[in-house]
């Protein structure tokens, strides 16, 4: 769950940190219109934990966050294709990203619960976000390491969809070993 988290958060975490520096460097906005698609990631981001939480009840907290995954290589590779001008098209993959990480943030809180049950759910879910604190530590400096090297970003995003593969992989992982502990119960 902790490693799942960790590559659900991570290319939130990496673009969170970086939003305004991709705005300006990859698609030559001025700082002030680089801004506002910093506030259009958060508002985004805020959107996905209520969606999610929502979606999640309904469909499972791990088909929500395989979906998540899923929906955040859309994002990503949106954003692999920006340059220059495309400022649609990055509006378009932050908006994605910042709703996917935001599903994580929503989902993982009832996903520890449902694992774990409420009896020391603030220590439960304080050792699963040890995910949270890696994909903040690791995302941005991975963007951070590849602009410095390569003077563009798309190799970070290549990185995040990595993330996002191995996390869906995971969440099959967690429906095999789930089904095998409990009789798949949850």
């Amino acid at each position: 769950m902790i490693l799942t988290l960790t590559c659900g958060a991570f290319s939130g975490m990496m673009i969170i940190s970086q939003a305004s520096g991709v705005a300006i460097n990859m698609i030559g906005m001025v700082p002030a219109s680089a801004a506002i698609a910093v506030s259009v990631l958060a508002l985004f981001n805020a959107l996905g934990r209520i969606v999610a939480g929502f979606i999640s009840d309904r469909i499972g907290r791990i088909n929500t966050l395989a979906g998540a995954l899923v929906l955040s290589m859309i994002g990503l590779i949106a954003l692999y294709m920006c340059h220059k001008g495309t400022v649609a098209l990055f509006y378009a993959g932050i908006a994605v990203v910042g709703i996917c990480f935001g599903s994580f943030m929503g989902v993982f809180p009832g996903f520890t619960v449902d694992r774990f049950g409420p009896k020391n759910n603030s220590v439960n879910y304080g050792i699963m976000f040890i995910g949270f604190a890696l994909a903040g530590y690791f995302g941005p400096s991975v963007m951070r390491s590849i602009f410095a090297t390569d003077g563009a970003y798309q190799r970070a995003f290549l990185i995040a969809l990595l993330f996002d593969v191995v996390g869906i992989l995971l969440t099959f992982v967690y429906r095999v070993v789930l089904k095998k502990t409990e009789g798949g119960n949850h």
